[in-house]
């Protein structure tokens, strides 16, 4: 089910949210330039809100499948190399400044601990992404929070992300999520009866960057058209910047 009006998809699978998420934006996202952050000089075309519930995100593959000629965002290795390193691993590479990992590490026990001791029946199972210097971060988390909820016997997760890459990052972080979601669940499983649940992805800056256009293009029927006021504002920016 899509509300095009609401920017609201509800589906099955990561992949059918990943291809209905894309629909969405190329329908509904307005577009501009980016002059801060990461691909400064590249037009985005972004939502301004969305939700997206994936009712069944468990179910494999987890990666999009796509034809031959489009190469996919992700593949399941990826996947299961990005929960492993990025999630649950709080070890950062000489270029990096930060993990989700090492956020989410710190707090993972006393989650699981939380939905053990209260069999589910809490709103406090949440881990956020951050802390009171990340603003001043070059480049912030994308992912801010992480909460889980029982909901008539299934273990439901909800994300926020302030800034969502649409085309090259949403499978692979739900997939990854989904892993995360999987070990919490293996955790309490054994104290009281529970089955997996949905995901619940909120973003105010879910967006496609322009280096993907062509490539969604390809695979939705609805063509990307850019306003008029971003691509003069990329050429100004160009000139002023030398590029």
């Amino acid at each position: 089910m899509i509300i095009g009006e609401a920017n609201y998809v509800r589906v099955p699978t990561i992949d059918n949210a990943w291809r209905e998420a894309m629909w969405l934006c190329v329908r509904n996202g307005y577009d501009f330039l980016v002059k801060g952050g990461s691909y400064q000089g590249q037009i985005r075309k972004q939502l301004d809100k969305v939700m997206i519930e994936i009712t069944a995100p468990g179910s494999r593959p987890l990666a999009p499948i796509t034809p031959a000629a489009i190469p996919a965002p992700t593949s399941e290795v990826k996947i299961g190399e990005y929960f492993v390193r990025y999630l649950v691993g709080d070890e950062k590479a000489p270029n990096e400044v930060y993990t989700y990992g090492e956020f989410i590490v710190k707090q993972l026990g006393q989650v699981i601990s939380l939905l053990r001791s209260s069999e589910g029946n809490t709103n406090q199972a949440t881990i956020c992404i951050g802390n009171t210097n990340t603003t001043f971060l070059a480049d912030p988390p994308c992912l801010r929070s992480i909460s889980f909820k029982v909901v008539n016997g299934r273990l439901n997760m909800s994300v926020y992300f302030r800034s969502w890459d649409l085309y090259a990052g949403l499978p692979e972080n739900l997939g990854g999520l989904q892993l995360l979601k999987e070990l919490v669940l293996s955790q309490v499983e054994d104290v009281f009866p529970i089955t997996d649940g949905s995901i619940i992805a909120y973003s105010d800056g879910l967006h496609l960057y322009e280096q993907y256009f062509s490539l969604v293009d390809c695979l939705n029927v609805d063509k990307i058209n850019v306003d008029a006021a971003a691509q003069n504002d990329k050429i100004e920016y160009l000139q002023v910047n030398g590029r």
